[in-house]
């Protein structure tokens, strides 16, 4: 394989080597993989080959918007994807017109550019001309060293992406790629999901998750188990975090991903594909756990199915229809992140049900088709479901909770780390430190109405009981 080397490939070498505090260079990585690097390993490929030649629906679904849709969102990927599937040399000859168009722009390309044209170069990588190649690969040369100081999961996404594919190609490709791996990912972004804190937005998990595919499948790098506590989890979070009812448009039904209450809502129809974009790349990623197939079984509701102009290529790509599932009905309804301090849960998983989540100090309630925010009140009323009660308490406080079949009672808004005396009931106060996000977790009993008081200081100890009196001898 003919190796170029982009005429100043050695200076940014030695500016990535030199850097200050680069001793994460010590350990390299080294890509040992053919193309395509990107998703595509033999499996996948053979898996949508298998589609394509059956012509289900989703290779259906995909051959028409790309033969009908005049300008499709994301083209490139699109183009290359039909090369890969089904060899169309006209379909690679569209993706590689389009990167060679970018290869004479100034500047240097932005995260979402630099994905396409990573993606582009590594899937038609074949058939592209040596000169129209080198011409692709010094842009995003360009791109993954204005990345570097982009501290984004969309960045750091698109500059692992870009050094991964150009191995062969640039010689500060490795270099480059182990100060993203030892230096962003290990000094920066694995520190964060190991204190619960990870991307905030869909198209940030998205980038994360693509992230994960590209570690993997190519230097060996399994950032679910670098990042365990956090991953476990994160099957769960991706259901429960939906509000309850869906949204239609344009004859599209999307989920709701949940949002703080300050961030203005943008474009439901983009936000609700991008997270099914996440949930499939998560399903697909780790298929053994019974949180992942769960999570299967809530992507084969086929009214859901991506079926967008934007949307089509990651439904094929990702959703494999023979990997086993479990029904969502089974899942459980609350997800308490001890790890991130976050709770959400909900009373069903029906269209109509009741939901509460708590995450970054807000605590909302989606009930009957609207959300609404709930903060500290003078006297708190405990939002209560069959086996779980929330309530917000900033100071000493008290409130009464029923459940039928008895359960767990979350108390939010608190001081995370602090102790708290709990009385519940007829019982003793009791001293309890509320975890990450200041959440503090109490039990209630089954049928009857339980009185819950809680204090910020130690209350006083009871007075101590008279002496009994003796008889009087006589």
């Amino acid at each position: 394989m003919l190796r170029f080397v982009i005429r100043w490939s050695k200076v940014l070498v030695a500016l990535v080597l030199l850097a200050p505090g680069a001793s994460w260079a010590a350990e390299s990585y080294q890509v040992v993989t053919e193309h395509p690097r990107l998703w595509l390993n033999a499996r996948r490929l053979r898996l949508l080959r298998r589609e394509r030649e059956r012509q289900t629906v989703r290779w259906q679904q995909l051959e028409q918007l790309s033969g009908e849709t005049p300008a499709l969102p994301e083209e490139p990927l699109v183009r290359a994807l039909e090369y890969q599937v089904a060899g169309s040399q006209e379909a690679a000859r569209r993706a590689r017109a389009w990167a060679a168009g970018r290869a004479g722009q100034p500047g240097a390309p932005d995260a979402a550019e630099l994905r396409l044209l990573a993606i582009v170069f590594d899937w038609c990588y074949p058939v592209m001309p040596e000169e129209e190649r080198r011409k692709v690969a010094e842009r995003m040369v360009r791109g993954v060293a204005a990345m570097a100081t982009q501290p984004s999961w969309t960045a750091f996404a698109s500059r692992v992406m870009g050094a991964t594919v150009l191995v062969d190609d640039w010689e500060g490709a490795e270099p480059a790629l182990t100060e993203a791996l030892e230096k962003t990912w290990r000094g920066t972004l694995l520190p964060a999901l190991e204190r619960g804190r990870g991307p905030e937005t869909p198209a940030e998990r998205v980038a994360l998750l693509e992230f994960c595919y590209a570690a993997r499948d190519n230097v060996n790098l399994e950032a679910w188990k670098d990042a365990g506590a956090y991953f476990r989890q994160f099957p769960a979070y991706l259901l429960l975090q939906y509000y309850p009812a869906p949204v239609e448009i344009d004859g599209y039904r999307f989920r709701q991903p949940y949002r703080p209450m300050s961030v203005a809502a943008e474009d439901a129809a983009r936000q609700g594909e991008l997270e099914r974009r996440a949930d499939l790349l998560a399903a697909a990623y780790e298929t053994n756990s019974v949180e992942t197939q769960f999570l299967q079984g809530w992507l084969t509701h086929d009214i859901y199915r991506l079926r967008t102009a934007s949307g089509a290529a990651y439904e094929f790509l990702w959703l494999n229809p023979y990997q086993p599932g479990l029904s969502y009905y089974s899942a459980p309804l609350v997800l308490h992140d001890e790890l991130g301090g976050r709770l959400f849960a909900r009373s069903s998983w029906d269209d109509d049900a009741t939901w509460i989540g708590y995450d970054g100090g807000e605590l909302q309630l989606f009930a009957d088709g609207e959300r609404s925010k709930i903060g500290p009140a003078e006297r708190p009323q405990p939002v209560i479901f069959s086996d779980l009660a929330v309530v917000w308490a900033s100071g000493d406080t008290t409130f009464n909770v029923r459940m039928g079949e008895g359960g767990d009672v979350y108390v939010v808004g608190l001081a995370a780390g602090r102790t708290y005396w709990v009385k519940a009931g007829e019982a003793e106060f009791v001293p309890k430190t509320a975890g990450a996000g200041g959440i503090l977790q109490v039990e209630a009993g089954a049928g009857e109405m339980t009185t819950f008081e809680l204090r910020t200081t130690a209350p006083p100890p009871p007075p101590p009981a008279p002496p009994k009196r003796g008889r009087r001898q006589r």
